[in-house]
């Protein structure tokens, strides 16, 4: 029992001492000062490649027929626990987005696609 007390002392003095500010700073005003510290850093972010899409120039294909194309084994585009490499089939699903939440808005699939 001592062992548990003597733990359980030893961990509320650590919360109480980690909680304590200085007295000349507010934590409101330390907030700003820590988020000027860190450098802003623009990052451009790329678009990954998916599995059923072909980039020429700006210009992309996609689809069934291009995923089919692209594969080593085509058995595993229609196997439903292939690994991810091959690909989420909601990719080549074709989906309305006006559509009402209630209804469905799938519409089909995409056997081909051009995208600028």
């Amino acid at each position: 029992m001592k062992p548990l007390l003597a733990v359980v002392a030893l961990l509320s003095v650590l919360s109480a001492y980690s909680q304590i500010a200085p007295e000349n700073q507010s934590i409101e005003a330390r907030i700003p000062q820590k988020g000027a510290m860190q450098p802003i850093r623009n990052v451009l972010t790329a678009r990954p490649v998916k599995p059923n899409e072909i980039k020429h120039g700006s210009v992309t294909y996609g689809g069934i027929l291009v995923q089919l194309a692209n594969t080593d084994n085509p058995l595993q585009l229609i196997n439903p626990a292939a690994p991810p490499r091959y690909g989420s089939g909601w990719d080549n699903v074709v989906v309305n987005p006006s559509a009402a939440p209630e209804n469905s808005s799938r519409q089909g699939l995409k056997l081909f696609s051009i995208g600028f």
